[in-house]
């Protein structure tokens, strides 16, 4: 519309038919104001007119080769998937000859892993095809982390738009967060990342992905020092952005410009998004992002969230007013210590203005960098080279003048994963997340649970979950003998229960939450047969079965390993179960559905139908053409027959998926 603004520039022209010419604007045509003037000549009436008839019938013979050329194209496609099935098939033939995909072969390979072996992924890194649109859905942030769990990063241009919809999104948030924790629910309080993106994966699969009945608070240091700090920063504003009142992310130190330029994520970010690709954008994106992170949570009106600390003037009222986003480190936040300050060259043009407010920054600064001491009153953090100690009298003025309860801090990396540096229960708790941090440390990683208001350490919300529980598994409370002092604490603002886990045991619970999966597929693959073999065990028809009777005959359905299954009992038979020693095996089998009911006929041919998938992802993106997904669903259909009748129509399988077979896609 600019371009039509004013006198035309300069001028090009068209001969037509007979030499008339016919001018017309070009690209190099003048800019000119925004105005309301009309442009003198609409560029519409310098076309030139219809051709006339025997142009036309030139055109008509020209579409008619391109007709014939598209027809020997399409032709040349089709026998090109022909082979393709055809090829597949052939492997399908051999995998089915070999019982490559007996459940107990799948088991056996997925073997103890080596401790360290905690990140896999290797380099340079992978980048997935798949489409990340916006608004999310539920099932593209899964599918967004299932792709970085296998060390495949969204293309630039996705995470540019998750990014500045993020932004904001958070900019639409006030300082202080506030939820109250529904009534037999919990909420998961994270600490420290630091780009450990195994230690989130640990906490989604023991706690379950966020949900409004199980909200999640991360309480800052997301990225640096780790290796994978674009995964862990993309999976919380993803689901930041589908979950807004349930998922609650504050700000740490490390969130800070002139920090995260200086111990890892900036250099992460440059390999993983190449600067001469767009790297340097993706950067800047991150670093506006997190500049609009709010600076605290509150729990139930009396838990306050926050990275740092406290000081001895600051107050509630004071955290919630500030300008967040102009908050800086700065050369007057250094406290004469004689150290050089982080500062971000990007910032230095504002270390003015932001001196001149240092004072009133003071409770950001705070916030983000104080840590707890033995000594009462204030002292400088010579350590850190800015903020400040604080000791448990500090806390507790801070806790009678906003008439709060218990803060919960990070910050700090600490042996066991929490620690209560006042004593057990006393004024504040410190939660750190990031397990072996860095690799160069033995400390655990830990998160906290804290209940409704009122709630007990008995609820069920409350309870830890074991090493070897799948997802979602309920278990029974662990014994507080069991218990690393200080573990747990009853409040009237709710229970409150800290859950350590190790680095080493990560990969060892990856393997055993795999064996679940695979288990927990056998038996909705084979839901009939193992009905059949109950039903012929149950000579009395009472539909029940002793434990050992109901264990004997899974394992002789689904040819598993003698010592598999009794690890797996609570896993496998729920909540309800409770250590009975008979099996009602139809509420068992009832424990096992499909997300998609319509695909249930392709369930015993789905590891076939991935391998396949597998086979024709060259470029191992995680991601195949539409015409890719209709020659690998053709070879099943070719191989099975009739029971495999719904690969016929690809088309449908797709749509039941929630996804369309676009043309070329």
């Amino acid at each position: 519309r600019k371009a039509m603004r004013g006198q035309p520039g300069e001028l090009d022209s068209y001969r037509g038919e007979g030499g008339t010419v016919y001018p017309f604007y070009t690209a190099n045509e003048q800019s000119f104001d925004d105005d309301d003037t009309p442009p003198p000549t609409p560029m519409w009436s310098n076309l030139p007119p219809p051709a006339p008839p025997e142009t036309a019938s030139r055109w008509k013979a020209v579409r008619k080769q391109i007709s014939v050329a598209g027809r020997f194209w399409s032709a040349g496609q089709d026998r090109a998937e022909e082979a393709a099935v055809s090829a597949l098939s052939e492997l399908l033939q051999g995998l089915v000859a070999q019982g490559a995909l007996s459940l107990e072969r799948r088991l056996v390979e997925h073997r103890d892993t080596p401790p360290g072996a905690v990140w896999p992924h290797g380099w340079p890194p992978r980048y997935t095809q798949r489409v990340l649109q916006l608004p999310l859905t539920e099932a593209s942030v899964l599918d967004l982390v299932a792709d970085l769990s296998a060390g495949a990063l969204p293309p630039l241009q996705y995470v540019a738009g998750l990014l500045h919809a993020a932004k904001a999104s958070l900019a639409q948030l006030p300082n202080v967060l506030r939820h109250d924790v529904p009534t037999g629910c919990a909420v998961t309080v994270v600490g420290d990342l630091h780009g450990q993106f195994g230690d989130l994966l640990h906490v989604l699969r023991s706690r379950g992905f966020p949900s409004p009945t199980r909200p999640f608070v991360f309480n800052g240091d997301f990225v640096d020092r780790g290796p994978a700090s674009v995964e862990v920063a993309l999976t919380l504003f993803a689901f930041q952005l589908l979950l807004p009142n349930s998922v609650f992310l504050n700000r740490g130190n490390h969130e800070e410009r002139s920090v995260h330029a200086l111990y890892g994520f900036q250099r992460e970010c440059n390999a993983k998004y190449a600067p001469d690709a767009g790297g340097a954008a993706a950067y800047e994106l991150f670093s506006e992002a997190f500049e609009h992170l709010p600076l605290a949570t509150l729990l139930n009106g009396k838990v306050l969230v926050l990275h740092g600390g406290v000081d001895d003037e600051m107050t509630l009222e004071q955290l919630e007013r500030l300008p967040r986003k102009e908050y800086a480190v700065n050369q007057a936040n250094l406290l004469g210590t004689g150290r050089p300050g982080l500062v971000h060259p990007h910032m230095r043009a504002r270390l003015a203005e932001i001196a001149a407010r240092e004072k009133e920054l003071r409770p950001i600064n705070s916030a983000l960098w104080n840590d707890p001491c033995a000594e009462p009153g204030v002292y400088p953090n010579r350590y850190r080279g800015t903020g400040l100690l604080f000791g448990a009298d500090v806390a507790a003025g801070f806790l009678e003048r906003s008439g709060l309860g218990l803060i919960l801090r990070s910050h700090e990396q600490v042996p066991e994963g929490f620690h209560w540096p006042y004593g057990p229960g006393r004024h504040l708790a410190t939660v750190f997340s990031a397990s072996n941090y860095a690799g160069k440390t033995l400390n655990k990683g830990a998160y906290a649970l804290l209940g409704a208001t009122g709630s007990r350490l008995s609820d069920p919300a409350l309870s830890p979950l074991p090493l070897d529980a799948a997802p979602g598994a309920a278990a029974p409370a662990a014994s507080p003998a069991a218990e690393e002092e200080g573990a747990t604490a009853e409040h009237p603002f709710g229970g409150l229960r800290f859950v350590s886990f190790d680095a080493e045991e990560l990969p060892r619970l990856r393997v055993s939450q795999r064996r679940h999966q695979l288990v927990a597929s056998a038996v909705l693959a084979q839901r009939d047969e193992l009905l059949a073999a109950y039903q012929a065990a149950d000579r009395g028809a009472t539909g029940e079965l002793p434990v050992d009777m109901w264990e004997e005959e899974t394992r002789r359905v689904l040819r598993t390993p003698p010592m598999l299954l009794p690890p797996m009992r609570c896993f496998l038979l729920g909540r309800d179960w409770g250590g009975s020693p008979t099996v009602r095996y139809q509420a068992f089998l009832g424990r096992f559905r499909l997300a998609v009911p319509q695909l249930a006929p392709l369930l015993p041919y789905r590891d076939y139908l991935v391998l396949l998938l597998a086979n024709l992802d060259a470029k191992r993106s995680g991601a195949v053409s539409s015409r890719q997904f209709a020659a690998a669903c053709k070879a099943l259909h070719s191989q099975f027959g009739a029971a495999a009748a719904l690969c016929a129509k690809p088309e449908e399988v797709l749509a039941a998926m929630g996804m369309a077979a676009g043309r070329g896609s």
